[in-house]
């Protein structure tokens, strides 16, 4: 029997590992979708030829990216040459950029060789206001900022029937992103380092413990370890189990429809916050 996945939110994890380039997967990027809304969530190099694979990008309904570090948005240059070459087509793609973003992509555009304006001619190009809520179509978007080394973002996305998805970016250790998080029906949650030597003093990123408390003092329904090395995948898979069956690490082409915390854990008991 079919499922009716009418009036869900769906995931799909294009690609989910840390900024080195990796055979297996792409860097950061998720498709999110509700009905006939479709935004992208960060484009790191890799992210465009995956995306090409599951929907037209021409019917993206928007593209947000959190921080500007290359293995979250380098690949709007990938992206732009999908469009047509010279003159704006029927309508741009919105592109919705951390503050300052706007004027890093018109340096890139020098970089790459390009003419000016050469991303505007297909893509409508804002930053978003991190105070206040997005809209696109149907779908509510909201920012936290995150302890990183450069201004990076939070993003939580709110589809009508209350499903909250929550994106915690590259993030160090943060209570307040708790808070954020909390009670979410899927994080995803970044969980790069093999341990808090490989860290800066200012912290900018999570070991894979650090991830999985995280996600479970914000009490989340569900949660998917991202941006991490391929090659931990086992480790990580057996740290997961130990903490239950709520969480996993992310794989990418992995896709998930996500059900309000009310419908998908009808039944089962509730977990209650790490220490």
């Amino acid at each position: 029997m079919s499922v009716d996945l009418t009036g869900r939110l769906r995931l799909t994890v294009l690609g989910c590992s840390n900024a080195p380039p990796h055979p297996a997967w792409p860097a950061s990027g998720f498709l999110v979708e509700w009905e006939g809304t479709a935004i992208l969530l960060d484009v790191g190099q890799g992210v465009v030829r995956r995306l090409a694979g599951v929907l037209d990008p021409m019917q993206l309904a928007g593209v947000i990216v959190g921080h500007m570090h290359a293995d979250h948005y380098l690949d709007l240059v990938g992206l732009r040459y999908l469009f047509p070459w010279a003159g704006q087509p029927p309508s741009r793609l919105p592109v919705h950029l951390p503050p300052g973003g706007a004027g890093r992509i018109a340096r890139l555009t020098e970089a790459i060789s390009e003419r000016p304006g050469f991303f505007d001619d297909a893509f409508a190009i804002d930053e978003y206001d991190a105070a206040s809520t997005l809209a696109i179509g149907p779908l509510r978007l909201q920012f936290r900022q995150a302890r990183h080394y450069v201004p990076a973002w939070a993003i939580s996305i709110a589809a009508p029937d209350g499903t909250r998805l929550v994106y915690t970016g590259d993030t160090g250790p943060d209570d307040a992103m708790i808070e954020f998080a909390r009670g979410a029906d899927l994080l995803l949650v970044e969980a790069a380092l093999l341990s808090e030597a490989n860290d800066d003093p200012e912290r900018g990123h999570l070991t894979a413990p650090e991830a999985i408390e995280l996600a479970s003092r914000a009490q989340v329904a569900a949660a998917l370890l991202v941006h991490y090395n391929p090659s931990r995948r086992a480790e990580l898979e057996a740290l997961c189990e130990s903490a239950g069956p709520w969480i996993h690490p992310a794989v990418a082409g992995l896709t998930r429809t996500v059900a309000p915390r009310a419908a998908s854990a009808a039944g089962a008991p509730a977990r209650a916050a790490a220490p």
